[in-house]
């Protein structure tokens, strides 16, 4: 028999002699596919190994992450044991198991690598994007082989793989798989068997994956009582003689197993039984030697396991810790403090001293309920209901929950401050966090959208919910302390800031909000995805119909520019159930077509057409040309003509597609320089591409030629500027350009893109884009509307400087009007810590010291509290 100290030294001897990679050579184990990198945030990264039967040392195997660049000190940053693989196929001789990373948890090349080891002993050494000499771990001295292939902007689920007929790696080659196959032999790839190096029979036990050692311990999950938990046990034999299986017993309360599937076992044959834990009362179960194999195995027979595990009263409060451990499906009862409440909208986040976990009532969505009318924060919850997940953030679920709030007087909860890296291991899923991280984003920050965050220990996402009040502020600069909940998304870990009080982001205030819309001429643009074509996205027609309405009656404004309507009728029954509006559809033969909407009570219309003079029918996606709506416009009793644009430019991301959205762009402008130079002119819709810079390459915008002219202004321009996207999380490429003769009417910086948090899963129901407004104003002075409408915003409070701080610091603040003021700090509990203003100001700008020398490091708020408003702000002591 072939024993795991001879094969070892033999590896170590073939590495120190050869300076080369063992698995070159053998056909016991290698790495057989991996995915480090994809277009975006990285996700789905694993590795995947091939064992073979006569390996027989699994326990022993493990993974390291090397970087490979010279600030790295090419060196290693992660390592995995064999517990951390998960078991995949079994084929003919091999086993393949793989390791799931969490996102962005392999880096990224140019280059870096990974080595295989058993009980630290070098196995493989590979890497990609080049090579370099280890540094220290496994492969410490040893320089890698580049696999050769790379992954860099790869489509997500892709993988690189090796390929070929073969025994052992030596005789396979890697190449990239646009599907990754992690657990199986790959597509393009044969494995032919090996025989064992065992003559006589001999049994290899495994559960959940792993190997088991005679007379070692099956553990099961807690379980509550009237319940059961179920591990599967896999026996395979790994001689060439036939292991026959005489007998197979468990003993002891609360414990039986299932019949075996096949009691005669040829080489690496496998035969599986379940052994099941139904504890009928609470406390400990034990029983030794409770479960044994009697074979003809002649070393491992009988093949003996103790089994042990714990019953739950469904009575009693459980840790949420203890609860989170239990198999989906089990009704648990638990308690914790409210962490969320209707931030989101749902699902709520509650947590206890052990962890923290979310919960999904489908009330918490329904409009008309009042479900949080007396929830908030800090109170108690107690809840007893059904343990799930929804996209693998586990939750409890259900529509029949037993549930109790007691307010608590809003107790805090202090966020546990924690790092990238532990952000992404997933054990924090529920609770609620402070990270000390940079945002890679400058900008407006959207709603249901990630964003990269980073510090020292590696890269993470953050997620903004739609739902919330920081949806349009501006994400800050640099280092910032950021506290929310960790969310899971099919297997990304989320940081989820709850406010704006959870963010150091500055609120971007949108002039005019308390203008009345029958005082200003409000025009939107909106690409409604395949709108009435359920063959495509949305697939619920009926659903995006009354979404769809749900938008346009909440912007309420006079004229919306549409593109991809794909069903007249339905377009048609729009306009009739909008009782205020009227519409009109483009006469063109496209699957995709582009329609207005109007408010009757404000616009006439004159006159509409397709525009064709001097425009290519294939420069405008086959004859999608542009809609012209001529109309009057009354506001404030002026009436002004309108000649109005609405495009849906050639789309896609090719060298072709964007020469025609060059080529579309030039003929739009010469049309209009010809024919419409001193008319108010609004040109809108979806141009397909960015106006700073193109989005296919480094190229310039097709629509360069309309922003360098003053004679239009591209008044969206300054929402991409500011990171605003309105194609999904992709780009901004819906655009509103409006001429010189509507420059006095422009109501300055009420320009936006539509925040839908009013609509559920918006961009899987309703639309992949969008709206993008903008608003003017005429009969009125627009300037002293505005400065009207600015003068509130002089009260501010500025962020504390410098931050964070150690352990003095300086907080300035303008006041508009004189009056008593009342600046103060508070400690991350709520409680007043120190009192730095409590007296009568002036006007103007003021500054004032901080000195925490006697407070320790954390997390303070200080607040600003005056006649004309509150406003709260963080800092963070670091000592």
């Amino acid at each position: 028999m072939l024993t795991i100290s001879r094969f070892l030294f033999s590896l170590v001897t073939f590495v120190i002699i050869q300076q080369a990679l063992f698995a070159q050579s053998n056909t016991d184990l290698w790495i057989n596919e991996i995915h480090y990198d994809n277009i975006g945030s990285d996700a789905g990264e694993f590795i995947e190994i091939v064992v073979q039967a006569n390996f027989n040392g699994l326990d022993g195997i493990g993974i390291t992450l090397y970087n490979g660049s010279p600030s790295g000190s090419l060196g290693s940053y992660g390592s995995y044991t064999f517990s951390d693989f998960i078991k995949g196929d079994t084929e003919g001789s091999i086993t393949i198991y793989y390791l799931d990373l969490p996102s962005n948890g392999i880096q990224n090349g140019s280059p870096d690598g990974l080595s295989l080891d058993v009980n630290g002993n070098l196995v493989q050494f590979l890497s990609y994007e080049g090579t370099f000499t280890a540094s220290n771990g496994p492969a410490q001295g040893v320089t890698s082989t580049d696999i050769g292939v790379e992954q860099s902007g790869a489509e997500a689920g892709s993988s690189i793989a090796l390929g070929g007929t073969g025994t052992g790696y030596s005789d396979f080659q890697w190449a990239n798989v646009g599907t990754n196959t992690k657990g199986s032999v790959n597509g393009n790839q044969t494995i032919e068997a090996t025989a064992s190096n065992i003559d006589e029979p001999t049994i290899q036990v495994f559960a959940n994956g792993l190997e088991l050692a005679n007379n070692g311990v099956l553990s099961f999950e807690s379980t509550m009582v009237d319940n059961s938990s179920e591990i599967e046990i896999e026996i395979k034999n790994l001689g060439n003689d036939t292991l026959f299986i005489s007998e197979l017993s468990v003993s002891g309360e609360a414990f039986s197993v299932s019949n075996l599937v096949d009691s005669e076992l040829i080489f690496n044959q496998i035969s599986t039984v379940s052994v099941t834990f139904s504890p009928e009362s609470p406390g400990q179960f034990t029983v030794q030697n409770g479960f044994q194999i009697l074979s003809n195995d002649a070393d491992d027979s009988p093949f003996i396991l103790s089994l042990e595990g714990e019953g739950i009263s469904s009575t009693d409060y459980i840790p949420i810790a203890d609860a989170r451990d239990l198999p989906e499906g089990t009704i648990v009862n638990i308690a914790g403090i409210v962490t969320v409440a209707d931030e989101f909208a749902g699902p709520m986040y509650f947590q206890d001293e052990t962890a923290g976990i979310a919960w999904f009532y489908s009330p918490m969505r329904d409009e008309t309920a009042t479900f949080f009318s007396n929830i908030n924060r800090g109170d108690s919850i107690y809840i007893t209901g059904e343990l799930g997940s929804f996209n693998e953030l586990k939750q409890i679920v259900g529509d029949s929950p037993q549930f109790e709030f007691k307010p608590n007087n809003n107790e805090s909860v202090n966020p546990i401050l924690i790092t990238a890296s532990q952000l992404n291991t997933g054990n924090f899923e529920g609770q609620l966090v402070s990270m000390q991280v940079e945002i890679g984003h400058t900008g407006a920050l959207q709603g249901n959208t990630n964003y990269d965050i980073t510090d020292a220990t590696g890269s993470g996402v953050m997620r903004i919910s739609s739902f919330t009040d920081i949806v349009g502020s501006t994400a800050p600069n640099g280092v910032t302390t950021i506290v929310g909940v960790v969310g899971n998304f099919r297997g990304t870990y989320q940081l989820t800031p709850r406010d704006l009080e959870d963010i150091d982001a500055e609120v971007n205030v949108i002039p005019g909000e308390d203008v009345s819309k029958d005082e200003t001429f409000d025009v939107v643009t909106w690409n409604i995805e395949w709108f009435g074509s359920a063959s495509n996205n949305p697939e619920d027609d009926s659903l995006q119909f009354e979404n769809v309405k749900t938008v346009i009656t909440t912007i309420d404004a006079d004229v919306y520019a549409l593109q991809e309507i794909s069903n007249e009728n339905l377009f048609n029954n729009l306009v009739n159930d909008l009782t205020d509006y009227n519409g009109l559809f483009a006469d063109y033969s496209q699957t995709q077509n582009t329609a207005y909407l109007y408010k009757t009570t404000t616009i006439q219309r004159r006159n509409s057409r397709l525009i064709t003079t001097g425009m290519n029918q294939s420069d405008w996606a086959n004859g999608r040309y542009p809609f012209y709506f001529q109309f009057n416009a009354t506001v404030n009793d002026e009436v002004r003509e309108i000649n109005m644009f609405n495009i849906h430019a050639k789309a896609f991301s090719e060298q072709a597609d964007y020469i025609q959205r060059i080529n579309a762009s030039e003929q739009m402008k010469n049309f209009l320089d010809s024919n419409h130079a001193d008319d108010n002119v609004i040109f809108l819709g979806d141009f397909n591409d960015e106006i700073s810079q193109s989005t296919v390459g480094n190229n310039e915008s097709p629509y360069k030629n309309f922003d360098d002219d003053a004679e239009y202004t591209i008044v969206t321009k300054s929402l991409e500027e500011s990171g605003y996207t309105s194609f999904s999380s992709s780009s901004m490429i819906d655009h509103i350009v409006f001429t010189s003769e509507l420059k006095d009417v422009y109501f300055e910086g009420t320009e936006r893109v539509e925040n839908t948090n009013y609509i559920g899963s918006y961009l899987s129901t309703t639309s992949d884009h969008f709206p993008v407004w903008v608003r003017f104003l005429w009969g009125n002075d627009v300037s002293n509307q505005l400065e009207d409408i600015d003068s509130p915003r002089e009260f501010s409070l500025e962020q504390n400087y410098p931050n964070p701080f150690n352990p003095s610091t300086e907080i300035s603040y303008q006041l508009s009007e004189s009056g008593w003021i009342y600046l103060s700090i508070y400690d991350a509990l709520g409680r007043e810590v120190s009192v730095l203003v409590n007296e009568e100001k002036v006007a103007g700008h003021h500054k004032v010291s901080f000195d925490a020398g006697e407070l320790s490091s954390g997390l303070y708020f200080y607040r600003l509290q005056s006649q004309q408003g509150v406003i709260t702000k963080k800092m963070l002591l670091v000592k």
